[in-house]
């Protein structure tokens, strides 16, 4: 009786450890992929996933809400929040299939379906935006200076079908102006540089000059913003300085002067720029080099024959010369120099005359670059160095 007393309770165990492990099911795919599916609730229904959705879900209604139905909020630079759309639906797509992307189990129906109702939900809120009327007004996104074409180029935000007149502001008074519609919910215009150029904006030392705005007027209001800090563009100052070239006799004593490797500096100048040279290097104060389009003539006077250079930039850039946007570029592509025998004729003061014709601004000629050199002297036996006049 004892016997199967006990029988009996190693049967009923048996059942109680079979319950326990079937609430743990564990299933092996045919790639070899454990699956765990213990986070099941006892109705069948997969916590862990629907926390995706779920997620997936509000991220979605968050990034249609913001960017279809919030005034468009600039960032940083030109990004705006409107460029989180397609990424922030990526992203909502991605983690609605997060739990089957990362046990690399792509159901490829249930992937192209999930993707095909985003898509279709991204359209309606669209329509809704398009069509939801709104009171908020057109505003300005971005205006930037285009070099290739001289000119600024500009963008808007509004509601769709806006109307919307941008005005281009130089000192307060209207110099440009143009009539526009927002389509879908942006706008973009150029304005050539020659329509409303009024000079530089500021001079070397930041001192506003000219003052240059863009307004925008819709229905919705009126916003502006200025854009000093582009619009300086015009060369105002050029400078030249010079390196003497010499080696030394036999006896190592006295120089022979060779030429002088010549160097030329322009940019915003007013009022603070000064020419100065002494003991045979430049001691002024230099221009501010800018960003700029300018033709340069360059004639070495005073001597037996007239050297001259021309150089054109764009942008401050001279092909094969370098780029005098930044600092002092040298006058010879090669890295040569100015040969004796091209300018020199006696010991005496020269004149760089510098001729620059600013593509946006004026033309003017600068005559304060003048050196003094003292060759013939020093191959005699005596040491000036070169000087400024």
């Amino acid at each position: 009786m004892s016997g199967l007393l006990d029988k009996a309770k190693e049967t009923a165990k048996a059942a109680q450890d079979e319950i326990k492990v079937e609430s743990h099911v564990v299933e092996i795919d045919s790639e070899g992929i454990l699956m765990d599916h213990s986070s099941s609730n006892d109705s069948g229904l997969n916590t862990t996933q629907l926390q995706f959705q779920l997620g997936a879900v509000s991220l979605f209604l968050v990034t249609m809400v913001t960017v279809l139905f919030m005034d468009t909020i600039t960032l940083f630079g030109g990004f705006t929040i409107d460029d989180l759309f397609v990424p922030g639906i990526l992203l909502s797509w991605a983690i609605f299939n997060a739990q089957d992307l990362m046990a690399k189990v792509y159901d490829t129906q249930k992937l192209v379906v999930s993707g095909v109702v985003f898509i279709l939900v991204t359209a309606l809120f669209a329509g809704v935006a398009i069509f939801n009327p709104s009171d908020s007004g057109v505003t300005i996104a971005n205006i930037e200076f285009d070099g290739d074409n001289n000119e600024i180029d500009l963008s808007f935000y509004g509601p769709s079908g806006m109307d919307y007149t941008i005005d281009v502001l130089v000192d307060g008074k209207v110099e440009y102006s143009h009539d526009a519609t927002i389509n879908i919910d942006k706008g973009s215009h150029s304005v050539d540089l020659d329509d409303f150029w009024k000079g530089n904006a500021e001079d070397m030392n930041g001192k506003e000059l000219v003052e240059y705005e863009i307004r925008v007027t819709s229905e919705g209001g009126e916003e502006s913003m200025k854009f000093d800090d582009i619009m300086n563009r015009e060369i105002d100052t050029a400078f030249i300085k010079v390196v003497e070239k010499y080696s030394y006799d036999s006896s190592g004593e006295n120089k022979i002067y060779e030429g002088i490797y010549v160097e030329m500096i322009v940019g915003m100048g007013t009022p603070s720029a000064d020419f100065d040279f002494a003991d045979g290097i430049f001691t002024g104060d230099e221009p501010l080099p800018i960003e700029s389009d300018w033709d340069a003539t360059i004639r070495v006077l005073g001597g037996d024959a007239i050297p001259q250079y021309d150089i054109s930039a764009d942008e401050g850039v001279a092909n094969g010369y370098g780029d005098f946007n930044f600092d002092w570029v040298s006058l010879h592509m090669d890295g040569g120099y100015l040969d004796k025998g091209d300018f020199y004729g006696d010991d005496g003061c020269y004149t760089f005359e510098i001729t620059i014709e600013n593509v946006h601004g004026d033309t003017f000629t600068s005559t304060d670059s003048q050196i003094e050199f003292f060759w013939d002297s020093n191959e005699a036996g005596g040491d000036d160095p070169a000087t400024a006049c």
